[in-house]
């Protein structure tokens, strides 16, 4: 998955880095957190799997990028919306929606409780018809077509703490009553990426689905810990157990982080721990993450560990070493050994994929602000207001 490259020459890598997944994955072993967890085998997804979310003819243009010159390819590209390509990009695309789907499949069948997808390219903004803001395969719509196909679930959860809204999981699932999804994202007056009024307070849900969209639209940057906790237990949580999903699915782009130059809010990893393991109280336990954003590569490595360390029961206030416990969740990862494809490109040489020197000493911080902003609140409080006809439990 490392190989979706930005092919333009540029002295700064693109914000959706391939070193984002080899972060992650690194620091979980240096955490002990590995010798924890189960690996799943992945495998590419097929056609007909992709066809349940996008056409026929976007999919057989992302095969025709494997052969393409680099100048089409670098063209091809901007005929879309914030998106690069090269030619291992379908490959990685299927690969990524390949890995999520297995392991959902795995904790839908009750072979393992929870895990997260270490997966790249991202997918909660791919659309139907063409990809969008980094995203080519909607990976997330891909795997809960694929449990709904194969009646391992009834009813999905989605939901999506990305900075960004997930629109193309939206058009997903917009008519649907049977999955549920409930994004809280930034979105002022548009101003945000994606910047579409479809990503508004009122998008409720349509037909069947009508009350089963729900959009918490941030009104600005430096969203906090408190905002997010706030939305949790007076949104998230009492609709979640009302709704009683067979399984929650989490789109956990990592950029409203603190310290994130794209998302500009402060949530740090002992939030996302926090709401990791709320979420972990619905379901019977039958959570999985699905990496989307994230572009500060400390923030996203350390986020993604809290979470882990929260699907995992152990403390993860206590730094980043695992504190013995009586007892974990078999929890599993899904990241996938790349061979058969070409060298990296030159300016993503080894040395430029090494990690830093880590410092064990390190501690994931407490949640700095648990107090909900002004702003925040009163976005929670009208979204709320809104669901409120619907959804008893509110």
């Amino acid at each position: 998955m490392r190989y979706h490259l930005d092919l333009e020459d540029s002295n700064d890598p693109h914000p959706e880095d391939p070193r984002r997944i080899y972060w992650i994955y690194e620091l979980l072993g240096r955490a002990d957190c590995l010798k924890l967890m189960h690996q799943v085998k992945i495998t590419p997804i097929k056609d007909s799997q992709i066809m349940r979310v996008h056409t026929k003819k976007y999919m057989e243009f992302l095969k025709e990028t494997e052969i393409m010159e680099k100048t089409t390819l670098v063209e091809s590209q901007q005929n879309f919306d914030s998106v690069f390509l090269c030619s291992e990009s379908n490959y990685c695309a299927r690969l990524s929606a390949g890995g999520l789907l297995s392991l959902c499949a795995e904790v839908a069948e009750g072979r393992l409780e929870s895990g997260i997808a270490i997966i790249r390219p991202p997918g909660h903004r791919a659309c139907s018809k063409e990809p969008m803001g980094f995203c080519l395969l909607n990976n997330i719509a891909i795997a809960v077509q694929d449990l709904q196909e194969r009646k391992l679930t009834r009813r999905v959860m989605i939901v999506d703490w990305d900075v960004h809204h997930g629109n193309g999981i939206q058009e997903a699932f917009y008519n649907d009553n049977c999955v549920l999804y409930c994004s809280l994202h930034r979105y002022g007056n548009g101003e945000l990426y994606p910047s579409l009024s479809a990503s508004n307070m009122g998008m409720v849900g349509s037909g069947a689905g009508k009350w089963f969209n729900i959009n918490v639209p941030w009104a600005s940057g430096g969203m906090g810990d408190g905002d997010y906790m706030y939305a949790f237990k007076k949104l998230v949580i009492p609709v979640a157990r009302e709704f009683r999903p067979d399984m929650i699915i989490v789109a956990s782009g990592f950029d409203a982080a603190n310290c994130d130059p794209v998302g500009e809010c402060n949530v740090s990893p002992a939030c996302y721990a926090c709401m990791t393991s709320m979420l972990n109280s619905v379901a019977s336990g039958k959570l999985v993450l699905s990496l989307e954003g994230g572009y500060n590569l400390d923030a996203v490595a350390n986020s993604a560990l809290a979470c882990v360390k929260a699907l995992l029961n152990i403390g993860w206030r206590a730094g980043i070493i695992p504190e013995s416990a009586t007892h974990h969740a078999y929890a599993a990862l899904s990241n996938a050994e790349i061979s058969g494809v070409p060298p990296l490109h030159p300016k993503y040489s080894p040395e430029w994929l090494a990690l830093p020197e880590w410092d064990p000493e390190i501690e994931v911080p407490e949640c700095f602000n648990s107090e909900p902003s002004e702003l925040g609140k009163s976005v929670v409080d009208q979204v709320v207001k809104i669901h409120k006809e619907h959804w008893k439990s509110l």
